[in-house]
């Protein structure tokens, strides 16, 4: 899921009660609250994540080059064994690409983790880019640059037109293959650190955006 979440509006008023004598002869006032609203109750729950997560200056994703160096050869041997017919060298570069873009876009976004946070910081308008359409955008046009023979490139959409759970993502295949046999390449799930895994095993039930609705 990484549609839109609903904004909270807190709304509280302060009437003073009508002053009474005090026994002692002083006087007190009392105030009168209204109780916060459910999505008042939210938004007092996003500004605490808020305060507790650092979200300025937050690095999302900031892999080690370890890591960084695992993923990228993991993928690679995943996009080789898609077909028969690809290319070593093409899968390298989209693994290569689709690794270090994904962290870097992370950068790019100011990306505050986890993944549904952020497109709630985005609908309040703390955040301008990173729903999973903004990565999947991003990182296909990335990989299209790459001009690639052996691979072909896909948009997967799932709950296509739920608001609340309409997801997106760049998938890849080997020329002639299936959509459901390809690989998806999902940088929002994980905030940045690469998730992948073939279409037909993953939870989302993922389809094919056709290419004139990109």
């Amino acid at each position: 899921m990484c549609q839109a979440v609903s904004q909270g509006i807190i709304s509280s008023r302060l009437n003073a009660q009508r002053k009474r004598p005090h026994p002692l002869g002083f006087q007190l006032s009392a105030l009168s609250f209204q109780l916060p609203s459910a999505f008042g109750l939210l938004s007092i729950g996003l500004l605490a994540a808020l305060l507790t997560s650092g979200c300025a200056g937050h690095r999302a994703a900031s892999l080690s080059p370890e890591r960084m160096s695992a993923n990228v050869d993991a993928l690679r041997h995943e996009l080789a064994a898609l077909g028969p017919g690809t290319d070593p060298a093409e899968a390298g570069m989209v693994a290569e690409t689709a690794v270090t873009y994904s962290s870097r876009l992370a950068e790019e976004y100011r990306v505050v983790p986890p993944a549904r946070l952020h497109n709630l910081l985005i609908q309040v308008g703390i955040k301008e880019r990173g729903l999973c359409y903004h990565w999947t955008e991003d990182l296909m046009k990335r990989l299209q640059a790459l001009n690639l023979r052996t691979y072909q490139l896909h948009w997967g959409v799932a709950h296509k037109g739920n608001d609340l759970r309409e997801h997106n993502s760049v998938v890849i295949t080997a020329n002639g293959q299936p959509f459901e046999a390809g690989l998806l390449l999902d940088p929002w799930r994980n905030s940045g650190d690469l998730y992948w895994a073939v279409v037909d095993t993953d939870r989302y039930p993922w389809e094919e955006l056709p290419a004139s609705e990109w």
